[in-house]
């Protein structure tokens, strides 16, 4: 998804929700803290967005603008109503949300993960594309692995869940820098 679409959504979706702030959960949260979208990040069609102050509305944007809506069809992207209840964040997640405005959002805020708490939270999730954009987000160095240990110790996740999840870490970060080393040596 590019920058552009994505403030299409929003401004679309703000007007339809009648919300001028949005959580953006998701990879595209990054928007906030990456002028430029790297681009060896796995390519998604969706964001990840959910109205901060009139829930009630993400039955109107997942019809409006989801999967298989006519915004889907005109933009080629499309909006995935997240409840934050059914993602696994740190606690305190919501005081380090990053705003993401521009002039093209109509007024509207995408408030996104930090993108440690985005890391952790996707290193939970741990399915087979978040795999693939926890390494990029390692090579891009968008978290630090000392912050994301913090942050995994504030999951609300058994501490025997705790400690696959540092397992986990470890063998991805050992990983990327064992795939960035053998780059350099090319």
């Amino acid at each position: 998804m590019t920058k552009s679409k994505l403030e299409i959504m929003l401004r679309e979706a703000g007007a339809l929700a009648r919300d001028r702030d949005f959580f953006l959960f998701g990879s595209q949260s990054l928007r906030a803290v990456c002028a430029r979208y790297p681009r060896e990040f796995p390519k998604t069609l969706e964001a990840d967005l959910y109205p901060r102050h009139h829930p009630q509305a993400w039955g109107l944007l997942r019809q409006q603008m989801g999967r298989d809506s006519k915004f889907y069809r005109r933009h080629g992207v499309y909006l995935d109503c997240v409840d934050p209840g059914l993602a696994t964040l740190p606690d305190g997640w919501t005081e380090r949300l990053i705003p993401f405005r521009t002039p093209r959002t109509g007024g509207v805020t995408a408030w996104c993960l930090e993108p440690n708490d985005l890391f952790a939270t996707k290193l939970a999730a741990w399915r087979a594309k978040d795999q693939l954009f926890l390494a990029a987000m390692l090579r891009c160095k968008l978290a630090r692995p000392a912050v994301v240990r913090k942050r995994m110790a504030k999951l609300p996740v058994s501490v025997a869940r705790k400690n696959e999840l540092l397992a986990t870490l470890e063998q991805l970060v050992s990983e990327t820098r064992r795939t960035q080393r053998a780059k350099k040596k090319k």
